[in-house]
């Protein structure tokens, strides 16, 4: 359903699927990894396909498993500030356990003290209710300008 942009957080989900994928954003706009770490099942994945080779090894193309991708987002959150997510539209497709959301962020980086404002096409898949993939569509390009080029950097 296309709809006015809205935050996230102002959303009221239709059912506990739309529940999980917003959960996906929400959460990570409070910052409750601990919550959002519970979204996922434990042999899920997540694809980034459009990730620069050679970007860093905490930015790939590919997490495989709860782990790889705790382990991202706890690295990519740890000095993110004022990170907000904006709901551009959310599709239902014939599949009740696969959401496509469009959505756009922006936030300040605390280690490059940049902005970074990026938009997303994100592929959900869910299995009993909890996230199995998600395929992650986002511009590299504006990840490497707010970040400085590649994350191993700010380690």
């Amino acid at each position: 359903m296309t709809m006015e942009p809205t935050r996230a957080d102002d959303l009221s989900p239709q059912d506990q699927r739309e529940a999980a994928v917003l959960g996906y954003f929400t959460l990570l706009m409070k910052r409750d990894l601990d919550s959002f770490e519970a979204l996922w099942q434990p042999d899920a994945v997540q694809e980034i396909p459009f990730v620069p080779e050679g970007f860093g090894k905490f930015v790939t193309s590919k997490f495989d498993g709860r782990d790889e991708i705790m382990a991202h987002y706890r690295a990519a959150f740890a000095n993110r500030r004022d990170h907000v997510f904006v709901i551009d539209a959310i599709h239902r497709t014939d599949d009740p356990d696969c959401i496509i959301v469009e959505a756009h962020a922006r936030s300040l980086v605390g280690e490059t003290g940049r902005v970074y404002e990026n938009s997303y096409v994100c592929l959900f898949r869910l299995r009993d209710g909890k996230l199995a993939l998600l395929r992650e569509y986002v511009n590299p390009l504006q990840f490497m300008k707010a970040f400085g080029g590649g994350f191993d950097e700010l380690r």
